[in-house]
């Protein structure tokens, strides 16, 4: 019998995981950096967020067909995804680690500086195939004859809230870029 090398799938998994939770847990003063370097980390384990993005400046309510995105390794080969969910992938993560890497995920979008570094490092993540993100349009039945905001904004949230899945079957991987045309767009 051979020897198994200490370097395996699962150990590596392990370090990756060990160093993102490292990431999440640093000292404030390098947040900006952190929070950059953490989201990526996530993602380059196979880690997925899937959520609805809008132009800044575009009421929600108002749109007549819905953005959504997901973001996740080139090596997640899955096409169907929660919205609003972030997926552990390979990451290992579960129960409070994941419910702080969803936020921070989310916070790379929140502030000018980090969202560009993001975007940046992202984009060049798909450049060398290591990353990738896809955009579908959703339009729900009834959205487009829909005239109440309130009436939009109550479907959106049961899609939502529900944890709809999304498919992105029909789409392929957007380009470095297509995915930096995005940079102007803001989660929900």
């Amino acid at each position: 019998m051979g020897r198994t090398p200490f370097w395996t799938r699962t150990n590596l998994a392990c370090v990756a995981c060990a160093w993102l939770l490292v990431l999440i847990t640093a000292p404030a003063a390098s947040a900006q950096a952190t929070t950059v370097d953490a989201a990526l980390a996530f993602y380059g384990m196979s880690g997925a967020y899937c959520f609805r993005v809008a132009p800044l400046g575009t009421a929600l309510a108002e749109e007549s067909e819905w953005t959504v995105m997901v973001l996740t390794s080139a090596s997640n080969h899955r096409n169907t995804f929660r919205i609003r969910s972030v997926d552990p992938g390979d990451s290992g993560l579960k129960g409070s680690g994941l419910q702080r890497v969803g936020g921070i995920v989310n916070e790379v979008w929140k502030f000018d500086g980090t969202r560009e570094e993001f975007f940046e490092r992202f984009a060049k993540g798909i450049r060398d195939r290591e990353l990738r993100a896809r955009v579908v349009k959703v339009v729900p039945t009834g959205l487009a004859t829909m005239s109440s905001i309130r009436e939009r904004a109550e479907l959106y949230l049961k899609f939502a809230d529900k944890g709809t899945k999304v498919s992105f079957d029909e789409v392929p991987d957007l380009t470095a870029e297509q995915f930096l045309t995005y940079l102007d767009f803001v989660p929900d």
